[in-house]
């Protein structure tokens, strides 16, 4: 399995208890697609650099996880239908940038 980076964007009218429900189906769309969340952090409401479907803020949301390599495409599939999010990039992360969670998958392996 490989290592993933999602960073997406949501509107800002969201409410905190709509924002940690969006996270959640999220994560759970990556796990039902045989994935394993790692990390999933909401950031903070930021500007963005330009309007997005005529907003000017948006909620930054960061989801590192585990997945085979077909999952990305089904999760970016998933993303493109949902009215609330303003953008999304899901990436495969750099060697250096997982060292830390094959670290931690070496550790619990080991004891």
């Amino acid at each position: 399995m490989r290592y993933y980076e999602l960073l997406y964007i949501v509107q800002p009218h969201m409410s905190d208890e709509q924002l940690k429900e969006f996270m959640s189906v999220v994560a759970e769309k990556i796990k039902s697609e045989g994935g394993e969340i790692l990390k999933n952090e909401l950031w903070q409401k930021r500007n963005l650099a330009y309007p997005i479907k005529k907003f000017k803020q948006g909620y930054y949301i960061l989801v590192h996880y585990r997945a085979p390599a077909a999952t990305p495409k089904k999760i970016e599939e998933f993303l493109r239908i949902k009215e609330d999010i303003l953008r999304f990039i899901n990436i495969a992360m750099m060697k250096k940038d997982r060292k830390q969670y094959e670290a931690l998958e070496k550790k619990e392996e080991n004891g």
